[in-house]
């Protein structure tokens, strides 16, 4: 019996091949796990609106299969785009290599569709004998997908017609236009209030906006009236309250999106110059550090040893 997550632990994975089995493939879909599962599929290429693959089957020479799904159109991006913009969670973990697991709401609100819905969307053949449409073959490929999209979510963004370079440009394009507009609205807000008070103020005999401004103009004695109120100030903010302070409740916790940073950042060049570190999975290994810097600092945060503190070192 096929393990239930075996093409795919993500919600997104799962998602693919649910999709499809409710097209009504159920039945022909089955007959694709075990080929799947066996490693049958020898190679899978996905490009925009396409996927090719070759699966070995019965003869000697491998079959030839075709998968076209209709890539989203320009427009439709650029909706979904703008909709994933408004949301920050968003980009963060699209920027992490996650899938957020309501992106499908986006698409829904633009009246489009990331998953296949209907067996109009896809287009597929198979240079196999099978007079079944999907045959095996193609089964064993989606089921296939599913392990891919595991791996990597943008190649099922791919598929629709959006690379993970371009998504994430429109991305931060999008947001940092959001956030110009924003910053040009609050300083046309704040000079308009500023400029109601320095008319309302204009008026009064001997006010700041009939002033040449000079500190020299405030009048004898002000300055030093003023200085210990600037002193009262000041001290509070070097010596500090510590009850206050300790007051204070800081929650220390794993991070939301893990390895967040490292997968924005992606592998180093040197890591790929290197031939004997280029055969070391880098994400692996940063995961491995990931973990154990979490299980400390939070063990330092709680003093607490059942959350997974490493012994301490001794020196020999």
């Amino acid at each position: 019996m096929a393990r239930k997550d075996e093409f795919g632990g993500t919600w997104w994975a799962k998602r693919w091949t649910s999709a499809l089995e409710r097209l009504g493939w159920s039945s022909r879909l089955q007959r694709g796990r075990t080929y799947a599962r066996q490693g049958n599929v020898l190679e899978v290429k996905v490009r925009p609106g396409r996927i090719d693959a070759h699966v070995q089957g019965s003869r000697r020479r491998p079959y030839r299969v075709t998968i076209d799904i209709q890539p989203l159109s320009d427009s439709d991006w650029d909706r979904a785009a703008s909709a994933m913009a408004e949301h920050a969670s968003f980009a963060a973990r699209l920027l992490a290599g996650e899938m957020p697991e309501n992106i499908e709401d986006v698409f829904v609100q633009c009246d489009t569709q990331l998953f296949p819905h209907s067996e109009r969307d896809i287009d597929m053949s198979c240079t196999c004998p099978d007079w079944a449409n999907p045959c095996k073959h193609i089964a064993a490929v989606f089921y296939t997908l599913g392990t891919e999209f595991d791996r990597d979510p943008f190649l099922l963004l791919l598929l629709r017609g959006m690379s993970r370079e371009r998504l994430l440009a429109t991305l931060r394009e999008k947001r940092a236009h959001a956030a110009a507009s924003a910053e040009a609205s609050t300083a046309r807000e704040r000079e308009h209030a500023d400029g109601h008070h320095a008319e309302g103020e204009g008026s009064k005999p001997g006010s700041a906006t009939q002033s040449s401004g000079s500190a020299s103009e405030i009048g004898p004695g002000v300055v030093e009236q003023l200085l210990p109120l600037i002193q009262e100030g000041l001290d509070p903010f070097w010596t500090g309250d510590v009850a206050v302070a300790e007051s204070v409740q800081i929650n220390v916790t794993a991070p939301e999106t893990p390895l967040g940073i490292i997968r924005r950042l992606g592998v180093p060049e040197f890591w790929s110059r290197d031939r004997v570190l280029y055969n070391s999975d880098f994400m692996a290994i940063m995961k491995d550090y990931y973990q154990t810097v979490t299980r400390r600092a939070l063990a330092l945060a709680y003093r607490d040893t059942s959350i997974g503190e490493p012994p301490e070192e001794t020196v020999p």
